[in-house]
């Protein structure tokens, strides 16, 4: 089985001259599956584990060694995979890939990916919850029965850590 994995990615590797590298981090199964059924014909998707595909392109550049392989090699870092071009342009393969892109709730740990804030105005929120903004050192009013943010609050800085209580 591993032997069948490492003939087609060498023969992947040699034979499709175009390819994208792609990461797949904070991709769920169904868009996974999603991508798969639409590049059906036109590209081939590639995925395993990084010690098998690392194997994989050493065996591979050992038989070509002036394929490239050993470059390749060198960038398997995290969760990542291929897909190669088989009968279509790097383009459309980007195309299809931007269709399926989806926004994700932010998980504590991770690194934010974008800068979120909390506009300054009304909440919607009845006056008996501002201990919940007191907490967090936001600063509140109340106008109108409800819950009045005094100006805006910034939650995520890209680039930084997701903490607990973002």
């Amino acid at each position: 089985k591993k032997q069948k994995y490492f003939d087609k990615l060498v023969d992947l590797c040699v034979n499709t001259p175009n390819a994208l590298i792609i990461c797949a981090d904070f991709v769920a199964s169904t868009q996974m599956q999603d991508i798969r059924m639409e590049l059906r014909g036109k590209a081939q998707v590639l995925m395993g584990k990084n010690t098998m595909i690392r194997k994989g392109l050493d065996m591979g550049h050992l038989l070509h060694p002036d394929a490239g392989m050993d470059t390749l090699r060198a960038n398997i870092r995290g969760n990542i995979g291929f897909i190669f071009a088989t009968n279509c342009q790097l383009d459309d393969i980007r195309e299809i890939l931007g269709k399926h892109v989806r926004d994700s709730a932010a998980k504590s740990g991770q690194v934010a990916k974008a800068n979120l804030s909390l506009p300054a105005g009304p909440t919607g929120m009845d006056p008996s919850q501002t201990a919940f903004f007191q907490a967090l050192n936001i600063g509140t009013k109340i106008v109108k029965g409800q819950i009045e943010l005094v100006s805006e609050f910034p939650i995520l800085k890209k680039d930084e850590r997701v903490s607990p209580s973002a």
